[in-house]
């Protein structure tokens, strides 16, 4: 099933998490300031987000106390360089032994790469600070708030202030490739690539390039919802496979330009133009965390089925 309620959602991204890196951190190193606790203050902590991701746990390095913390991601107030609107939160009970303790978010958070944010953390009273003091430089820009987070204090800088805290959630990372390439009659093996994982803000530029496709050649470039690799030909031999289950769409026919005979030919598709064209496409509305399968089609006479295709690539969305 493509898509599935909200509940179900946030309860797989939370278990994918769990299975994988944190998708931002800083500090997490095993160096802590053991003498060092917190006062009780909410603490707002200045971050850029390295990549688009959705956010759906965090985790804040503390201990020595027993009591129940809050961690919050907040958006921005550029022109007072403060903490602004929460975007979601989550609690975390806390306990004697330091280490890292995680907070599951009411719902999944979009961060933009290059955008800034607040992590913030009710720090309780008396609890280990989450500080990493052997780190050199300047730690993060932070703010207190003794009021719940409705005012912020002065912003703070100093070189024994680095904090400890990671980002957990859908981090999609880079486009993957699977299946095989088909070899042409001529000897060619063409090659899908994608510039970058889609936005479904159109937040970046996303191309599809199949290179290596025979010279004057019309070729398509199609997708699906679902991998399936199986030979093109079963039954005819040849060296393609069919990579991507139906139903699938396809773009319009184009030709691969180059030279005839030879493997310099390519097919081209830049995504957000194609989906921002198509708003009824196959899979949308898109969401973070949705999956496209997309391969390349085109003319070989001489081969099984009088075509061949090349590998297949596999896009993850991101906010």
């Amino acid at each position: 099933m493509h898509r599935r309620a909200a509940v179900v959602v946030a309860c797989l991204l939370a278990s994918i998490a769990r299975a994988q890196a944190p998708c931002h951190a800083e500090n997490d190193g095993p160096n802590f300031a053991d003498g060092v606790s917190v006062s009780g203050a909410y603490i707002g902590i200045q971050f850029v987000a390295p990549a688009h991701f959705s956010a759906t746990e965090l985790e804040v390095f503390t201990g020595e106390t027993n009591t129940t913390m809050g961690l919050q991601l907040r958006a921005h107030d550029a022109n007072a360089n403060r903490p602004a609107a929460i975007l979601s939160g989550g609690t975390m009970v806390v306990g004697q032994a330091n280490g890292w303790y995680r907070a599951q978010l009411a719902a999944a958070v979009p961060l933009l790469a290059g955008q800034t944010y607040w992590f913030v953390w009710n720090t309780g009273s008396g609890g280990q600070s989450s500080l990493d003091t052997l780190n050199s430089g300047l730690g993060q820009p932070y703010t207190p708030s003794f009021d719940g987070g409705q005012t912020w204090g002065s912003l703070f800088q100093f070189s024994d202030r680095h904090w400890k805290f990671r980002i957990f959630g859908l981090c999609a990372g880079t486009p993957v490739n699977f299946c095989t390439s088909g070899t042409t009659s001529a000897g060619c093996t063409a090659t899908i690539s994608a510039s970058a994982q889609p936005s479904v803000s159109f937040a970046q530029p996303c191309s599809l390039t199949v290179s290596g496709v025979e010279g004057q050649k019309t070729g398509i470039i199609f997708y699906g919802l679902t991998q399936l690799p199986q030979p093109w030909c079963v039954l005819g031999g040849g060296s393609s496979f069919l990579c991507v289950k139906p139903p699938t769409m396809r773009s319009a026919p184009q030709s691969s330009g180059g030279t005839a005979g030879a493997c310099n030919g390519q097919l081209t598709l830049d995504w957000n133009l194609f989906q921002s064209a198509n708003p009824a496409a196959l899979g949308a509305p898109w969401v973070a965390g949705d999956k496209a399968y997309v391969q390349g089609w085109f003319r070989d006479p001489p081969a099984c089925k009088t075509t061949s295709l090349s590998d297949a690539v596999e896009l993850t969305y991101v906010p």
